[in-house]
């Protein structure tokens, strides 16, 4: 995980440039001045189309979940795609980024395909994908040559919706799935050698009135304070946060249970654990800001109340993001890709855009159009590359002024997050 000193020097002259009023998304213009388009790549969108009688609906098919790979000699995107003749993952190679191309297909009987998470094991690099039937882990070593050798399956009755793979400070990897369930954890080295039970399975750590339901989406990072691996959660009530240094054996940690939110969508927390930025996956929903101290120090029992709180259009709804402190990356559906700027978690504001759809736009009224515009992002680490999947309009590759990429060391911070450092692991992503 390459280190880049211009970067922050970048950076702190932007941030201290920038103002809230820099980014205003009313001028008619497709993009901001600081978010540079570098390429496209259209994959047969169909998020929506125009009904007999004349009106607007969405199909719920198209572009789906999306995962750059980290690795400077791997220039290749994974992406999901949902068509009426079946699903599939598609890799496209990005060497250079303004003519990606299309290098390989997998597919499958799935009726969908939901998240997807790059990995490495060894020498190879591996590709979990979720999918109605449950959870598939491809070999993905050489995309050029259309590369995608089934390396493992686990059926979950209702299928996974979310995936994560984590290297553990325990110097193993584990992918964590969920699908409205409990999490179900599976050790990779174990998986790999034809072993798909899990190893663990994490259900909520209390009842949640009036909600059958259990873990939307999850994520693990490295606690360098603590020296402590810790979960981060979204699902049923909210939010929570587990210990799972042990991960046979998680212990809560703090909750996240705001009125407004019955079901969590996404939840990434700030390098240094103190912040967590969560979604909550319905329209009119902004992004909101909660600030974890007050549990951790014991001055209250659980978070119920947001710091603060972000939204490009409070008509529309985040579908999923990114972090990059102090910079939140949002597929924002109709609104596109948005990148909001939380260096103060109190007072966060809008600092670049660019719509991905110009199509028509959702209406409170009308639910059909749910599934139009941005659905997922992902951003390469080392050189700050922006990658956006559009529903209806494809792959997108963006770079933003002044953000050349990403280490938390160079903010003070563990360089963590969700991009893992497959060879040595969180504790040494520690220090220079």
């Amino acid at each position: 995980m390459k280190n880049h000193p211009a970067f922050v020097v970048g950076v702190a002259l932007l941030l201290l440039l920038s103002s809230p009023s820099e980014a205003r998304q009313d001028d008619g213009s497709r993009g901001s001045r600081n978010i540079e388009l570098s390429g496209h790549l259209a994959l047969g969108g169909m998020g929506a189309s125009t009904s007999p009688s004349g009106g607007f609906e969405s199909l719920g098919r198209g572009t789906g979940h999306l995962v750059i790979d980290q690795d400077q000699g791997r220039p290749f995107v994974f992406v999901a795609r949902n068509q009426n003749e079946g699903s599939s993952v598609v890799a496209i190679n990005i060497n250079d980024p303004s003519h990606p191309i299309q290098v390989g297909e997998w597919a499958t009987d799935a009726t969908t395909v939901n998240d997807l998470a790059l990995f490495r094991h060894g020498t190879r690099t591996y590709l979990g994908v979720t999918h109605s039937s449950g959870l598939s882990v491809l070999e993905v070593t050489d995309p050029d040559e259309g590369q995608f050798d089934p390396s493992g399956s686990a059926e979950a009755e209702d299928g996974y919706h979310d995936v994560f793979a984590y290297r553990h400070s325990n110097g193993r990897s584990y992918l964590m799935a969920t699908g409205g369930g409990p999490i179900d954890v599976y050790d990779v080295g174990r998986f790999l050698d034809g072993n798909s039970t899990p190893v663990a399975s994490y259900d909520l750590p209390e009842e949640v009135p009036n909600v059958d339901y259990g873990y939307h989406s999850t994520m693990a990072q490295w606690d360098a304070e603590t020296e402590t691996d810790r979960l981060y959660t979204a699902g049923a009530g909210g939010y929570w946060v587990f210990d799972i240094t042990d991960p046979m054996n998680p212990s809560p940690l703090a909750s996240v249970s705001s009125a407004a939110v019955q079901i969590g969508h996404g939840a990434s927390p700030t390098p240094d654990g103190t912040h967590l930025v969560t979604a909550a996956g319905y329209r009119t929903a902004p992004m909101r800001i909660f600030d974890l101290r007050p549990v951790f120090d014991g001055t209250v029992p659980r978070v119920r109340v947001a710091a603060s709180a972000w939204t490009a259009d409070w008509r529309n709804y985040a579908a999923n993001h990114e972090l990059r402190w102090p910079f939140v990356f949002v597929a924002s559906m109709d609104d596109g890709l948005q990148v909001f700027n939380m260096m103060n978690p109190f007072d966060p504001y809008t600092v670049g855009y660019y719509h991905t759809w110009d199509g028509p736009k959702a209406s409170l009224s009308n639910e059909a159009t749910d599934r139009n515009g941005a659905w997922d992002v992902d951003v390469r680490n080392y050189d700050g590359l922006i990658a956006v999947s559009d529903v209806n309009t494809g792959l997108w590759l963006f770079r933003m002024e002044a953000f050349e990429g990403w280490d938390g060391r160079g903010w003070g911070f563990a360089n963590v997050g969700s991009v893992q450092d497959w060879e040595n692991g969180p504790t040494r992503s520690m220090t220079w």
